[in-house]
C-alpha cells in the first residue's frame, strides 16, 4: 500500500510502534494488531493513524501443523484497509514455542510480505543472528525495523550494517552507552524510530527525552522521523 506525504501535513511525532489505541490527534501512530483483530471490519483509530498486523512470538501454536492456516489469515488481514506493514513478527529466546516452530512462522510471513511488498516490524530477543540469517534469506527487497530496540551497542552496529532500521522505546532513552554512542554517530538516527510501544508515556514525551539525550532540537528531530516514516513505509512524496 502507498501513502501520500500528504498525510503527513499536520503531523508533529510519529510514533513507529504502540499497542494503545488511543492516541494523540497530532501523532501519527503505528498501531499493532493481530489478524483476529481485523476479522470482521477494522478498528476505529481516528487522526493520522494506521496499522501494523503480526503474529507476535509469544503468541504462536506449539507446533506448525497449521502455519498454512494461519499465514492465510494473515494475509487477508493485511490487505484491510490502513494496514501499511507487518508486524509485530519475530523470535524470542525466552518466552514462546520451540525456536524451530518460531523460524517457521517467521520464515513464511517474511515471504508473505515480500510478495506484498510491505515492510516488517520485528520483536527480537536474544536471537539476532538468527534473525540476520533470515533477513539475508527472505527479506532483501523490504525493509525490516527491529522494534524496542535496547541491547548494546554493539549489537547496534550489526543490525546497522545488515540494512535493519531500528525503534527505540523508552528504555533505551535511559542507556548512556546507546545514547552516548548516537550523539558520536548521529547518522544513526536515519535509520531509525521512536516509540511508545506498551509503555504508559506518550509520544511527545518520548520526543522531548529522545531530543534531549541525542542533543538536538525536538522540530529537527521531529523532521528526522518524518523523513524515515517516508523511507522505511515507503511512501509517495507528492507533496
Amino acid at each position: 500500500m502507498k501513502l501520500s506525504t500528504r498525510k503527513l501535513g499536520g503531523v508533529k511525532f510519529i510514533d513507529f510502534h504502540t499497542h494503545r489505541r488511543t492516541v494523540a490527534p497530532e501523532a501519527l501512530s503505528v498501531i499493532s494488531l493481530e489478524p483476529g483483530d481485523l476479522e470482521n471490519s477494522v478498528p476505529e483509530s481516528g487522526g493520522n493513524n494506521f496499522f501494523s498486523v503480526g503474529m507476535h512470538p509469544w503468541r504462536l501454536p506449539d507446533s506448525a501443523g497449521n502455519i498454512g492456516d494461519d499465514l492465510g489469515k494473515l494475509r487477508r488481514a493485511l490487505r484491510k484497509r490502513g494496514v501499511i506493514a507487518v508486524g509485530e513478527a519475530g523470535l524470542d529466546r525466552l518466552r514462546g514455542p520451540d525456536m524451530e516452530v518460531q523460524k517457521a512462522y517467521l520464515t513464511g510471513i517474511l515471504k508473505l510480505a515480500g510478495e506484498l511488498s510491505m515492510p516488517v516490524i520485528i520483536h527480537c530477543v536474544r536471537c539476532y543472528p538468527e534473525l540476520t540469517f533470515l533477513k539475508k534469506r527472505f527479506a532483501s527487497g523490504f525493509n525490516l525495523l527491529v522494534h524496542g530496540y535496547n541491547n548494546n551497542v554493539r549489537i547496534l552496529e550489526e543490525l546497522l550494517k545488515h540494512g535493519f532500521y531500528v525503534s527505540f522505546a523508552p528504555a533505551a532513552l535511559e542507556r548512556d552507552d546507546i545514547c552516548s554512542y548516537i550523539r558520536q554517530k548521529p547518522e544513526i538516527l536515519y535509520r531509525a524510530g521512536l516509540e511508545t510501544d506498551d509503555s504508559g508515556l506518550t509520544i511527545e514525551n518520548i520526543f522531548a527525552r529522545a531530543a534531549r539525550v541525542f542533543e538536538m532540537d525536538v522540530e529537527e528531530l521531529a523532521q528526522l522521523m518524518k523523513n524515515n516514516f517516508v523511507t522505511f513505509f515507503q511512501v509517495e512524496d507528492d507533496a
